[in-house]
């Protein structure tokens, strides 16, 4: 929790001057980016959030993208550098060559641009706090679907695919229980350890 607050500290710090800054110096843009993706990947969510409060942080998200999109590809690796896994191929996921031959179809000395380019961006880029942001990002756009009455992203994609959805709640004694889309309740029972045998 400290480390969250001294991110965010900065975060705000760094923002103050971003607003009195004229030429908006590059400087104050990469640390404003450096403390901003922290600050997200150490937010806690609250059990119950609120409407208000997810809104904030979608806010906070779209603030920080667009924020992102100032930079070049090259000033944004100097800040989360590209993680050096090397073995994507094998296990068919993103690595350094896959993103450093990403990175290399881009102009090096454009900006990123738009909210759509920096997602996008991220989105092909491999570090691992740049892969916890997106999922934040993704878990925030999800969340506000949830609380505006429409499906979460996953339940959306499940219906898609044919898939089932459960909620799962608990009643006044402690005991939980599934209810599907249709309002059917289903009781959760907990799985028999190994070690115990049916004895006949």
């Amino acid at each position: 929790m400290e480390k969250q607050l001294l991110y965010f500290k900065n975060f705000i710090d760094n923002l103050e001057n971003y607003q009195k800054e004229e030429g908006k110096e590059k400087d104050t843009v990469k640390k404003l980016v450096f403390y901003g993706v922290k600050t997200i990947n150490r937010f806690h969510k609250e059990q119950n959030e609120t409407l208000e409060t997810v809104i904030e942080r979608f806010q906070l998200i779209s603030f920080i993208n667009s924020i992102i999109g100032l930079l070049t590809p090259n000033e944004f690796v100097n800040i989360f550098p590209i993680f050096k896994e090397y073995k994507g191929h094998k296990w068919e996921m993103k690595d350094y060559f896959y993103t450093k031959r990403y990175i290399d179809s881009l102009d090096k000395d454009k900006p990123i641009g738009t909210e759509e380019e920096v997602f996008n961006f991220l989105w092909e880029y491999h570090n691992w706090d740049i892969t916890e942001f997106m999922v934040e990002n993704m878990s925030c756009i999800s969340d506000l679907r949830r609380l505006e009455g429409q499906p979460s992203l996953i339940e959306e994609w499940a219906s898609d695919n044919g898939i089932k959805t459960y909620t799962m709640h608990e009643d006044d004694k402690g005991n939980k229980f599934l209810i599907d889309k249709e309002g059917k309740t289903t009781k959760v029972s907990k799985p028999r350890p190994r070690y115990l045998k049916v004895v006949k």
